[in-house]
């Protein structure tokens, strides 16, 4: 019978254990990941101006978390799980699908090189931008909260590392979505109300998925955390890098360099 989470705590092939984390923890984790788009929902509605004024350098933070997250931490455990060949394969197939739809599904949430708020100023069409936006946001979010559930299931520095990299890079993300829905004629109060809701999508997913793979195989696992490792280094590199690079200020290389180093001290913590 294949080990399956919920009988014992995964031994990856460095001989290190990995404790899934404990329920409590889970829920912790699943609420913080709303949290932070909040935050960045409240910082549209009262601090538009320092929102825009700083959201590259909150977003070239992300990007190096992200990267160095996904290199570190997911990927890793994904190869401790399935074996190089295959954790490798699986990560480059989380990075191709979610380039793949985000290239020819989903618009994309704010043009490289502007603000999240001046760039929808003129956008052909504006009043379906904000819409197509929180539709691919949502199915973004379902993505994300499942990749999280994975992570706590396999261990909790694991689910740790995800949760945290999710929860952000969701600050930016809830200013892209109130600038969508401001710029598509929603009014502001209404923007608020969907962007919120949208917020909770992501908790969900991490909540259910996180008790709905704890019966899972090593394997599958395994699975999920490459393809939740690719995700992420796309996100990281391809979306939020040249965003946050776009004007190639010092000041934002500097932010994705500490984002970075940031995943490496957790990495060196945890040994």
């Amino acid at each position: 019978m294949p080990l399956t989470i919920s009988h014992a705590a995964v031994v990856l092939e460095n001989g290190v254990t990995a404790v899934p984390a404990p329920p409590a923890a889970a829920l912790l984790f699943a609420a913080l990941t709303g949290f932070g788009m909040l935050a960045g929902i409240w910082a549209i509605r009262r601090l538009e101006s320092w929102a825009t004024k700083h959201t590259a350098e909150l977003v070239a933070f992300a990007a190096g978390l992200l990267v160095a997250g996904a290199l570190l931490h997911l990927v890793p455990a994904c190869v401790d799980l399935v074996g190089t060949g295959r954790g490798l394969t699986w990560t480059l197939a989380g990075f191709l699908l979610l380039f793949l739809v985000e290239a020819h599904f989903l618009p994309h949430v704010h043009p490289r090189g502007e603000s999240a708020i001046e760039g929808h100023r003129h956008v052909a069409h504006a009043q379906h931008v904000g819409p197509l936006v929180i539709l691919g946001l949502a199915i973004h979010s379902i993505a994300e909260g499942v990749s999280v559930g994975a992570g706590l299931s396999a261990g909790a520095l694991i689910g740790t590392v995800a949760a945290a990299l999710v929860v952000v890079h969701k600050l930016p993300v809830g200013i892209a979505a109130m600038s969508a829905l401001y710029h598509s004629g929603v009014p502001g109060p209404r923007a608020a109300w969907v962007s919120s809701a949208l917020a909770l999508i992501t908790p969900l997913a991490v909540a259910l998925s996180y008790f709905s793979l704890r019966t899972v195989s090593e394997e599958l696992l395994g699975v999920l955390l490459g393809l939740a490792g690719g995700s992420f280094l796309y996100v990281g590199a391809a979306d939020l890098l040249p965003e946050g690079q776009a004007h190639g200020r010092p000041v934002n290389t500097l932010m994705f360099v500490l984002g970075a180093l940031a995943m490496v001290a957790v990495k060196l913590g945890a040994h």
